[in-house]
This record gives structure tokens, C-alpha cells and sequence, in this order.
């Protein structure tokens, strides 16, 4: 038991390892060597716990999709104005370090070339405008908002918008704040709702 204990956390720290090596360098061009290098061992380690490369990055892409879904959860019972600008600030890099926006970044020609992770990154942008769409309709309900479209179109806007923007926020451009600011911006005119910052 305990060695199968060892060798997933062996493998969680190789897509660990995927992840920084995707950030740093991209996806496309990414070798064994890179991600070898990264966690400190051989590629033919690498290769013992993860014998298919391509699994190991698909994994790891994977694990970040995951981790960002979770860091836009947005509580049942929340205020639908507090939680929709939590849901536009988790939406945007926290700069051009934020690993996990590089990693979904840099993927993103992967996707369009791996069915399977291109139908989960959609899946994941779906999920977005659904949980911005029920924030929308929550606030509508309790009289906060006056909507001055559909929710699904202003949902779409927004995750539109945090996408244009965090392109940016990865590139170098330093305009995180003006970003939420202006993505804030757009959902106070949306709602009709000087929204709380």
C-alpha cells in the first residue's frame, strides 16, 4: 500500500512540475527533458510513472481546469452583487505569474488539436456563463439587478471580456486593476447596479 501511496504523490508532483514547465515554456514545443528538469529527475523517471507524455500534460491541464472551476465556486446562499464581483475577480489573472491562467493560456492551440480537452475547455466556459447567468437571475429576483439584456448574453459578455483581458494580464501589460475596473464597469451598466468593490 504505502508504494502506491508513493507513486501518486510522484505523479501529482509531476503534473506539478507539467504545469510550471507549461507556463514557463509553453505547450507546444514541450519536451520530456522540460518537465524532467523541472521536477529534478531523469526523463527516464519521468517515464516510469508517466510512460505516455502526452497523458502526463493532458493530466496536468486537466488538474488546472479543475483547480479553476473551484476558485470561481460561488456559495448557494451569497449576495448576488459581492458575489459577482468575487466571480469577476477570480476570473482574471492575479498577474502575469498566475500559473494556472498561463497553463490555460498557453493551452489553449492545444485544445483546439485534443478533442477531449477542447470539449472540457468548453465545458468549463459553459459552466462560467451558467454560474454568472444565476448570479444575474438571483439578483434580478431579489430587486438588486434590472437586467438590460438576457442573462445568458450578459454572462457571455463577461467571460468574454475576463478572457480579452487576462490575455493581456498574461502578456505583461499592466492593467489588472483597470481591467477590473472595467470589467465591473460593464456588469454595473449590465445590471443596472452600482456594484460594491
Amino acid at each position: 500500500m504505502p508504494r502506491r501511496k508513493d507513486q501518486a504523490a510522484r505523479r501529482g508532483q509531476l503534473q506539478q512540475a507539467t504545469r510550471r514547465a507549461i507556463a514557463a515554456r509553453g505547450v507546444h514545443g514541450l519536451r520530456l527533458k522540460d518537465v524532467a528538469d523541472e521536477a529534478g529527475l531523469s526523463p527516464q523517471s519521468v517515464l516510469y510513472y508517466y510512460p505516455d507524455f502526452d497523458a502526463l500534460v493532458e493530466e496536468a491541464i486537466q488538474h488546472t481546469l479543475e483547480r479553476f472551476a473551484e476558485r470561481r465556486a460561488v456559495p448557494d446562499d451569497a449576495d448576488p452583487r459581492r458575489a459577482l464581483v468575487a466571480m469577476i475577480a477570480a476570473g482574471l489573472p492575479s498577474g502575469p505569474d498566475d500559473e494556472d491562467l498561463r497553463v490555460l493560456y498557453a493551452a489553449a492551440g492545444y485544445f483546439r488539436d485534443n478533442p477531449a480537452l477542447g470539449e472540457e475547455i468548453r465545458s468549463l466556459t459553459a459552466r462560467q456563463v451558467e454560474i454568472y447567468a444565476r448570479l444575474l437571475e438571483a439578483g434580478q429576483a431579489r430587486g438588486h439587478f434590472r437586467l438590460a439584456d438576457s442573462s445568458q448574453a450578459i454572462a457571455r459578455n463577461l467571460v468574454a471580456l475576463e478572457d480579452a483581458y487576462g490575455l493581456y494580464i498574461i502578456g505583461g501589460a499592466r492593467i489588472g486593476d483597470e481591467a477590473f475596473r472595467q470589467i465591473l464597469s460593464f456588469a454595473s451598466l449590465a445590471t443596472g447596479c452600482l456594484l460594491p468593490v
